[in-house]
């Protein structure tokens, strides 16, 4: 495994944990402890030092990523980094969408230290923007930024952040303080989160599936695809917590909480409990409170897990690129060393040779997008070109899903692939792209390319 995936995956990793403590954080500070019982004062304290030290470990990250995707977009070192962060910010989506994060993380941060309900309502708003731009950033926000995918993942990554990050919180900063309360604040503060993390483990499961649905090809690449093998182990953990969760849901809480006791679920899971294992000991609600916290530890570090999954999946190529990865791969081999007898013998090309476009500037390419209006047809999100009319496809990623040598044939020879569809071809059942072969230079033409392809 190459050493760079490593440490941008652990990164993220850190981030994905740290985003949902400073959510997780801020929701059970607002929506699942007591304001009444001065016992709760000391894990609310610690609650608004775990959101502000999550918060830090979130700036940290989201500065690293900059510089990563500077690198990747410079080619080079960190020199060659930063002197390409001014086209990042003024050039990129990923600048535009960084700016924002940043500026909503600084500001959740200054409303987290403060100690009103406004204050911290409002740092949750704004954690919730946070959780925005990660999906902006992920291959949810290949479709665009205003998209029911851009949505829905949205929606998974709020839910998951509030339930995960609620479970770290409990498990790891309240467990602590919380075994000196008095149960029947155990019961009220529990109660309140078991309705949160049922709410939010329905809207992750429905925003998962969706997801799912468009990144998977069909239910095979679970297990002949890397990212598919990944997710898997994801949903598997997932799976083991929402257990242990209705384990925690219908065995423990409902001794805490005795308005629960009644309900349809309890009922079933205490009827399936003694059908499994027989009719278990009765134990005091002092007990109960104690093997909560047990649990919740457990949870808690079956979350980290979680987001180590889903860290790793942000990196990984959804199957659904699959195909223009291996098209890439065989488009970036060679060079190729054959002797001339061996080239006429494999009918005068070498053995698996693809024509590779020569490496161009992509600084200069963009003068020759402006200066070609390419920007009339085509939308680039995160630049500052005129409207696009909108009438050609849209070119915002379009460097990762073609090699080089096809967005080379595309500007020489438009109609020697057509794509069928809106955007693409004409009344006449050929490609609407104009014939630029007049205009163009072989120089402006390779830097055009390496422009496109600098579009990720």
């Amino acid at each position: 495994m190459d050493g760079s995936f490593v440490i941008v995956t652990l990164t993220r990793w850190i981030s994905f944990t740290a985003q949902a403590v400073l959510v997780g954080a801020l929701a059970i500070d607002l929506l699942v402890l007591p304001d009444g019982p001065p016992a709760v004062a000391p894990a609310r304290a610690r609650l608004r030092r775990c959101a502000l030290i999550a918060g830090a470990a979130l700036a940290l990250t989201t500065a690293a990523d900059l510089v990563v995707r500077a690198q990747i977009m410079a080619g080079g070192g960190l020199v060659a980094a930063g002197a390409a962060l001014p086209a990042v910010f003024e050039r990129t989506h990923f600048g535009r969408i960084w700016e924002l994060r940043s500026g909503a993380l600084v500001l959740a941060l200054a409303l987290a230290a403060g100690r009103s309900r406004l204050a911290r309502a409002g740092a949750l708003a704004l954690a919730a923007v946070v959780a925005l731009t990660t999906s902006l950033t992920g291959h949810a926000g290949d479709w665009g930024d205003v998209t029911a995918s851009t949505a829905v993942d949205w929606l998974h990554v709020l839910a998951g952040s509030a339930w995960a990050g609620g479970l770290i919180c409990l498990g790891l900063v309240i467990a602590a303080p919380a075994r000196a309360w008095p149960v029947d604040v155990v019961g009220a503060a529990i109660g309140r989160f078991s309705r949160l993390a049922g709410w939010c483990l329905l809207a992750v499961v429905l925003s998962g599936v969706y997801n799912a649905r468009v990144q998977l090809p069909g239910p095979s690449a679970l297990w002949t695809t890397p990212y598919g093998r990944v997710l898997a182990v994801k949903l598997l953990v997932v799976l083991v917590l929402a257990g242990s969760g209705a384990v925690n849901r219908f065995a423990i809480v409902s001794r805490l909480c005795p308005g629960r006791a009644r309900s349809v679920g309890t009922r079933a899971f205490r009827i399936a409990r003694v059908v499994l294992w027989g009719r278990p000991r009765g134990a005091s609600r002092a007990h109960a409170a104690a093997r909560l916290w047990t649990y919740l530890l457990a949870e808690a570090l079956l979350g980290l897990l979680v987001f180590l999954c889903t860290a790793t999946l942000v990196d990984s190529a959804p199957p659904r690129h699959a195909g223009h990865e291996h098209a890439m791969a065989e488009a970036a081999s060679g060079p190729f060393r054959v002797t001339m007898e061996d080239l006429h013998a494999q009918g005068g090309v070498p053995r698996g040779w693809r024509f590779t476009a020569p490496a161009g500037d992509a600084a200069r390419g963009r003068e020759v997008f402006e200066r070609l209006a390419c920007f009339a047809c085509h939308r680039v999100a995160g630049e500052r070109f005129p409207a696009s009319s909108g009438i050609g496809p849209d070119l915002t990623d379009v460097g990762g899903h073609h090699p080089a040598a096809y967005l080379m044939e595309s500007i020489l020879d438009p109609n020697a692939v057509i794509v069928e569809g809106p955007g693409h071809t004409g009344p006449d059942g050929r490609s609407i792209m104009p014939d630029y072969r007049d205009r163009l230079s072989a120089a402006d033409l390779i830097d055009l390319v390496a422009y496109l392809k600098s579009l990720q």
